[in-house]
């Protein structure tokens, strides 16, 4: 029997004790350590060896604090671990604790001669009615695909079977507290987790090359279920997001245009809403495709401005409407001195070119009285609202 044969029956009677305990089925995470290969030519295979143990006392220590005394890591062919936990635990529990493992397993390593690792993390839930070696041996596979192929089918399948949905977050007015527009929010609606945030699907098209894809389908969603509003919700003011891969996509607002053609959307309730990464990612692009925009009677806005490194001559040069300011400076704004002159001075220099403020986030009410005070003119936050499906719209403007 060779070292991996042997791994997994360890693990398998581990999960079979499990089965057997608390009659449920169990979730396990597998983890790979990519680029081995590099490390063991340009270091050695000793080196190679060390990072791997280290990697193992990681897994180690983090099993224990997030899933209790008991849990099991395993070392299994190659650059591959296995974590069972000590007590049955689902598919979503585990995998909301995907990105704390990678933030285990980011500090460098010595040994590594890039100074960081790549790490694959696949969850899978081990049933009662299979083998269990069988099904270890098939998450393995899985995981063993290019990253990118398993965003790519993971994507599609979403798309296909219309599990993107959109949920919409009212802003309103400071001044009056109408609620003036909403922003569009892709949602994915998980056949077994349930509803899930975008992060998850636009992480897999970003590593698959699906952006775009993604972006279009959303915002085909979003403008057929506009055409379809009562008339109460006909004046409000729909955002969208869009990314880099959209700007840098030549045929990008053509494409916008005839969508919104289409579902019979008044290009002048429409507003695209782009990060500072993504327009600084090619500028030049970037501009091209916001004029055209702007040409179809489309707004522009900068999202989480202040988050990136902000370029102040570009949001002179490109063709913008609205600046949003990032929650995480409104959640401070009610705070020390030196919070409140950071967002006076974003108000200030929207101000001076002629754009309007949205801010993010907005939780309680001190905080909506600073906005007033700063002369903000809109908001969003869940001080009133957070996203929604657009049935329950109507009921929160009357």
């Amino acid at each position: 029997m060779n070292r991996l044969s042997e791994s997994l029956s360890a693990c398998a009677r581990k999960i079979e004790a499990l089965h057997a305990r608390h009659d449920a089925d169990a979730g396990v995470i597998l983890v790979q350590v990519d680029q081995m290969a590099r490390i063991n030519n340009s270091a050695g295979k000793a080196t190679g060896d060390s990072v791997l143990d280290e990697i193992g006392r990681r897994l180690e220590s983090f099993a224990s604090d997030e899933f209790g005394q008991g849990s099991c890591v395993d070392r299994l062919e190659g650059p591959r671990f296995l974590i069972v936990p000590s007590t049955p635990l689902s598919l979503g529990a585990l995998r909301a604790q995907e990105r704390a493992l990678h933030v285990a397993l980011a500090e460098p390593i010595v040994g590594d001669p890039n100074g960081r690792l790549s790490i694959r993390i696949a969850a899978a839930l081990i049933t009662r009615d299979e083998s269990v070696a069988e099904q270890l041996r098939h998450a393995g596979d899985q995981l063993s695909r290019p990253a990118s192929a398993r965003d790519g089918v993971m994507v599609h399948a979403a798309l296909s079977r219309n599990e993107v949905v959109i949920h919409y977050q009212p802003q309103y007015d400071v001044a009056t507290g109408e609620m003036t527009g909403v922003e569009a929010l892709l949602r994915w609606q998980h056949p077994e987790l349930g509803l899930l945030g975008a992060g998850p699907l636009v992480t897999a098209a970003r590593a698959a090359r699906l952006e775009c894809e993604l972006t279009e389908h959303a915002h085909r969603v979003a403008l057929a279920e506009m055409a379809n509003w009562p008339k109460a919700l006909a004046k409000l003011r729909v955002s969208l997001n869009i990314t880099a891969a959209d700007l840098g996509d030549p045929e990008f607002a053509g494409r916008f245009a005839a969508m919104a053609k289409a579902a019979k959307v008044d290009p002048d309730r429409l507003t695209l809403e782009l990060t500072e990464q993504a327009m600084l990612s090619d500028p030049a692009s970037a501009a091209d495709q916001l004029a055209q925009i702007r040409a179809l009677g489309v707004a522009v806005a900068i999202d989480d401005f202040g988050t990136g490194y902000s370029s102040l001559s570009l949001l002179a040069r490109l063709p913008i409407d609205y600046l949003k300011i990032d929650s995480g400076f409104t959640r401070t704004i009610d705070g020390s001195d030196r919070d409140r002159i950071v967002v006076r001075a974003i108000v200030d220099l929207a101000r001076a070119l002629g754009l309007l403020v949205v801010a993010e986030g907005i939780e309680n009410e001190r905080q909506l009285t600073r906005l007033s005070e700063l002369r903000v003119a809109t908001w969003q936050g869940f001080l009133k609202s957070g996203p929604v499906p657009a049935d329950q719209l109507l009921a929160l403007m009357e």
